[in-house]
């Protein structure tokens, strides 16, 4: 049973994707997975840096701070292997993913709505 403060990784409604893995989701959240299979690139979209959502996402997902998330992926930008997510609000998190289709976020289980749908769960 789903909580209301569980954390769930969603998309759109009419995003190409059903369900995600544990694993599907470390690697699109952790630059590796950065297009869908259609070729289409995903939109990351990311909490605020000093959202209390994004520290528990991150030590949920990967069992990592903040800090060491900014590092591995200051190292994949140096690189040019990544590009950053987009840092957003809950509500401009839910109102993105609500319009645009190759968008994906994380919320709080209780604050999906019917334009949104669950692609995993990060506990």
């Amino acid at each position: 049973m789903v909580s209301a403060d569980d954390l769930v990784v969603v998309a759109n409604k009419n995003n190409p994707l059903n369900e995600l893995s544990k694993q599907q989701i470390i690697d699109i959240f952790m630059g590796r997975t950065t297009f869908y299979a259609s070729g289409q690139r995903i939109i990351l979209l990311d909490q605020k840096l000093n959202s209390s959502t994004r520290k528990q996402f991150y030590l949920n997902l990967v069992n990592k701070t903040l800090n060491e998330i900014n590092s591995y992926r200051a190292r994949l930008l140096f690189s040019g292997r990544a590009t950053l997510p987009r840092e957003v609000s809950d509500k401009e998190l839910i109102n993105y993913l609500e319009t645009d289709t190759d968008a994906i976020g994380y919320v709080e289980a209780d604050k999906v709505n019917d334009k949104l749908k669950i692609l995993g769960y990060v506990d």
